[in-house]
């Protein structure tokens, strides 16, 4: 009788303890999941705020507009390259300066058209209106591709409307004017082009 009562105490101390360890276990795993679920919490926080403070800028738009010329830039200067080479057209960031839809879209336009000297250089043998045409669909590839890009982070940030929206609008509309006068102006340059100023002085200076 002895002996069984021992043997039972023995196993229920056992028991015992195994239950201790299994509870120690359980909370250590819940501490642990605690912690995660903590973490996961902050991490998702700080993106919330981030991105508000995000949304807070770009909801001004001078910013908008700032980040539009930065992709248009970025979006022609991957058209460039491999007409021009790599780094051809050297990215530009400007801060403090006018992002009003006149100012972003005349900087956008003289980005692009300033390469037109370089490009006709590399593909001589082709008329003026030739070039141009070939060389506006380049840049034109660029610049629909920015301003898409633009439009997208917009759209994400949930800050395409209003202001913000209409200035983007009136910017890519003024981008296009631009790029159809620059063009109406070199086919104009070419039909005409300037007098030589040489035969001109020796016509006033004969020997």
């Amino acid at each position: 009788m002895s002996i069984s009562s021992g043997s039972t105490s023995a196993n229920n101390a056992a028991a015992i303890a195994a239950a201790k360890q299994n509870t120690a276990a359980a909370k250590t795993d819940d501490n642990r999941g605690i912690k995660d679920a903590a973490a996961q919490a902050k991490q998702a926080q700080n993106t919330a705020i981030l991105r508000a403070n995000e949304q807070v800028s770009l909801r001004s738009n001078n910013d908008s507009l700032s980040l539009l010329y930065k992709t248009a830039l970025e979006g022609i200067n991957a058209e460039l390259e491999p007409v021009l080479g790599e780094n051809a057209a050297q990215k530009i960031y400007d801060s403090g300066i006018d992002t009003s839809p006149e100012a972003t879209a005349d900087r956008i336009v003289a980005f692009a058209t300033g390469f037109y000297s370089r490009y006709k250089e590399l593909n001589p043998g082709a008329s003026e209106e030739e070039t141009l045409d070939s060389f506006m669909q380049i840049i034109g590839g660029g610049i629909e591709k920015g301003f898409s890009d633009a439009k997208d982070i917009l759209k994400g940030l949930k800050v395409y409307e209003g202001e913000v929206e209409s200035g983007v609008d009136k910017t890519y509309g003024l981008v296009m004017q631009g790029l159809t006068s620059f063009r109406e102006k070199m086919l104009e340059m070419a039909a005409n082009p300037p007098a030589d100023d040489t035969n001109t002085d020796s016509d006033n200076n004969p020997a």
